[in-house]
């Protein structure tokens, strides 16, 4: 590959700016609140709880583990709930996207998960705004502060949205490492 050809594939590189691996370190960022928030409510914690009706809910929570998957309660009973490690686990699939131990899982394994798990993501927080605007009928969601739904819906949203940029990103650098081999193939 000539040097010539590589300049052009920086520059080529450098004018889609949106391009950028940034977007999954802040993927892998968004939803760490989330588990943060999570994790506090499994150790008791009342934080962004504000009515009385919701701390007994979240204390319950662990009660209705009971009922459930061992393992699930058992997680919760030492302090760690099973959506935080979800949001932890989605942190780690974002970095994927953006380090070289990534490129070394199957590439199609990760473009079809980063678009469709951030696919569902959007359309969940597109469905919970429909809900708080009255577009569609609310579950029961009182006794949180605003702050615990920017938080878990925001994340949500948020890490939905630089999932796909990260997708199409990694998309972008995969191809652009293995067109030039080809092209050197085909000369």
């Amino acid at each position: 590959m000539s040097l010539k050809h590589k300049k052009h594939m920086r520059s080529e590189i450098a004018d889609k700016t949106y391009l950028t691996k940034g977007w999954g370190y802040v993927a892998a960022l968004v939803l760490l609140p989330y588990a943060i928030l999570k994790s506090l409510w499994a150790w008791g914690s009342t934080a962004g709880l504000t009515t009385k009706q919701a701390v007994q809910d979240v204390a319950g929570f662990g009660d209705t583990l009971k009922e459930g998957p061992a393992f699930l309660y058992t997680l919760y009973t030492i302090g760690i709930d099973f959506t935080a490690i979800l949001a932890i686990l989605a942190s780690l699939f974002a970095l994927a996207l953006v380090t070289s131990w990534g490129e070394k899982l199957p590439k199609g394994f990760l473009i079809i998960s980063g678009w469709s798990v951030g696919l569902l993501t959007v359309l969940i927080s597109f469905l919970t705004a429909l809900q708080f605007l009255g577009a569609l009928p609310k579950g029961y969601a009182g006794g949180l502060a605003t702050w615990v739904y920017v938080v878990t819906y925001g994340g949500l949203f948020l890490w939905g949205v630089t999932v796909f940029m990260a997708t199409l990103s990694f998309q972008h650098r995969i191809k652009n490492k293995q067109s030039p081999e080809k092209r050197y193939f085909r000369q």
